[in-house]
């Protein structure tokens, strides 16, 4: 794998990481890994095996295409809502995720009457 492409999944893992508020001890202990390993990970000096990546999606809750290619969307423009979403007390989040729901499918409806 070319050095830099190993740079910039290395610096997708640690936004990620960063994004959680997990240290890379902590994403070390929750994935079985070692945080040298991470270290090593997010300086582009280290590849991972399958396992790892599905591990630290798994942790992180993303996809491994975030890890690997990046997000092609805008993603910090759902980071801080989804953030807020998931704060909530757990009574609320799911009438919040039937409303966002209820939001989409109107809009998918208009576009359909366009």
């Amino acid at each position: 794998m070319e050095k830099e492409i190993k740079k910039e999944i290395g610096l997708r893992l640690r936004r990620k990481r960063e994004q959680a508020g997990y240290t890379r001890e902590k994403l070390a202990e929750l994935c079985s890994l070692s945080p040298r390993f991470i270290a090593n990970i997010e300086f582009g000096d280290a590849t991972f095996s399958l396992d790892s990546l599905m591990s630290m999606c798994r942790v992180l809750s993303c996809a491994s295409d975030d890890l690997l290619f990046g997000d092609s969307r805008d993603a910090d423009i759902w980071t801080d809502t989804v953030d807020k979403i998931q704060k909530l007390d757990e009574k609320y989040q799911k009438p919040v995720d039937k409303a966002i729901q209820g939001i989409i499918e109107a809009i998918i409806a208009a576009e359909r009457r366009e």
